[in-house]
């Protein structure tokens, strides 16, 4: 049973790597070996307009010329964060990654007649 809880909060880490791939543009090890998780706690310091600057300055330049809600991407970015949680215990289990992140579902698309649709949100 352990070994099952274990390969899942690992699972966690990977789609949390992959997030954050997905949100910064960047490799998840760059040339030089530095790993993408290893400075994410930066994102929870200081106060929620630093934050968001940091988050803006680290980002796929993509995404600032796309109309997103920051919203968005600060809730992804958060379950990415808990996601790569150095303490396995304390990552989110993929039911609780689902919820928060069908919060953010404007950040990848829309529902529109014609089926999926990239959706334009503002940078706020």
């Amino acid at each position: 049973l352990t070994d099952g809880i274990v390969s899942t909060k690992m699972d966690v880490f990977s789609f949390g790597v992959v997030l954050l791939e997905l949100v910064s543009g960047k490799e998840a090890i760059d040339d030089e070996g530095k790993v993408l998780w290893a400075k994410v706690g930066e994102f929870s310091e200081g106060s929620e307009e630093r934050k968001v600057r940091k988050l803006q300055e680290w980002m796929d330049e993509s995404f600032l010329r796309e109309e997103l809600t920051m919203e968005s991407v600060v809730n992804v970015m958060s379950v990415a964060i808990s996601c790569v949680n150095k303490d396995p215990s304390r990552r989110p289990g993929m039911v609780e990654i689902v919820y928060a992140l069908s919060k953010s579902i404007d950040l990848f698309s829309d529902v529109s007649e014609e089926g999926l649709s990239p959706r334009q949100v503002t940078a706020r």
